[in-house]
């Protein structure tokens, strides 16, 4: 028996090595390239199990789900002549293994073309817009030009022509290249030839008679077609000035700020002396009616006074000057006091005898 158990591991162990090298698992997340010495043979691209020859043929695995690759930050120039320093970062999908295994045959050799294709129209759309574009809510338009033309690849007016169609290739588009322009004037984007344009590329016409003076072409290919990848996103992580001019940024920003805060008091100040030379106006107007109307009533009242006084005193007057006489006598005749009079004085009469000189 234990004869038998030796060969019978042995027989187990070389059908488990042969089994594993023959059998290979497919994820849902994943696409499978087969070689034999390095010379493609077949892909899977669906999951499941698959079979191989053992020893002979290898089995290199792929993510088929959405790759990212951060390009490096680039310091660009903007229509503007200023320098942003871009982070940024792209999406990718690989769509045909096969091609993608001629081309790249690594994610690792992938990362760096697609960061290479991405940075180079990241530049080019950099160079067409102003600086506050980039930083500002426009910047999802720039990003959606440059996802666009992360899709294609430019290639060279020869290899156009070695197409299987040659310039006439349906997965051939030829564009009129975009260049920079003068600060201050409008950016001058790629664009589509017309019919007879076109027409005049492909078949080498003078371009002066075209309109096509002093125009470059780029000829571009489906990126699909030539790495079977696709990008499928592209976007800023970060547009920053460079660490040499971020002092003198900050420093304008800063006295910007001071600028725009020493309006505001300066304007504040000036509502303010407005607010209170109206509110003292008011209250110089109010104070002068209420004088009037105080000086108007003081007067009705004094002469209302006199009025009844007048009135009193025709009633009665010999009542009115007896009154008046004692009011007097009160005030002259103090305790140890003497008082000369005349003889003639209204004062003496009442002294003289109570009675009026008429009743005498």
């Amino acid at each position: 028996m234990r004869k038998l158990a030796i060969p019978l591991l042995v027989i187990l162990i070389i059908a488990g090595v042969i089994a594993s090298q023959t059998f290979y698992i497919v994820d849902e997340t994943q696409l499978a390239i087969v070689t034999r010495f390095g010379e493609f043979k077949e892909s899977k691209t669906s999951p499941g199990i698959a079979v191989k020859v053992p020893f002979v043929e290898s089995v290199t695995k792929l993510d088929s789900r959405l790759l990212r690759v951060d390009a490096p930050p680039a310091s660009l120039l903007t229509l503007d002549k200023r320098t942003l320093v871009i982070d940024a970062f792209a999406r990718y999908r690989i769509t045909d293994p096969l091609v993608f295994f001629q081309a790249l045959r690594t994610e690792t050799n992938a990362e760096a073309r697609v960061g290479d294709i991405v940075n180079s129209n990241l530049r080019r759309e950099v160079a067409l817009d102003l600086q506050s574009e980039i930083i500002d809510e426009t910047r999802e338009e720039i990003m959606g030009r440059v996802t666009a033309a992360s899709k294609l690849l430019d290639i060279t007016r020869d290899e156009a022509k070695a197409l299987p169609g040659g310039l006439r290739d349906a997965s051939l588009t030829i564009i009129i290249a975009g260049r920079a322009v003068e600060e201050g004037e409008e950016a001058i984007r790629d664009r589509d030839p017309t019919p007879e344009q076109l027409r005049a590329i492909i078949d080498g016409l003078p371009p002066e008679n075209y309109g096509l003076e002093g125009e470059n072409y780029r000829y571009r290919v489906p990126l699909t077609d030539r790495f079977g990848i696709q990008v499928v996103d592209v976007r800023i992580k970060r547009a920053d000035f460079p660490q040499t001019a971020s002092a003198s940024v900050f420093d304008r920003m800063r006295a910007e700020r001071e600028r725009i805060a020493s309006a505001e008091r300066a304007e504040g100040a000036k509502i303010d002396l407005e607010k209170r030379a109206e509110v003292d106006r008011t209250v110089q107007i109010i104070t002068q009616e209420a004088q009037g109307d105080s000086a108007k009533i003081r007067g009705e009242a004094e002469g209302e006074a006199i009025r009844i006084l007048a009135e009193a005193l025709n009633e009665n007057k010999e009542f009115y000057a007896f009154t008046r006489s004692l009011q007097a006598y009160k005030a002259l005749l103090a305790e140890d006091s003497t008082l000369v009079l005349n003889v003639d004085s209204e004062l003496w009469r009442y002294l003289e005898s109570p009675l009026h000189p008429d009743d005498r």
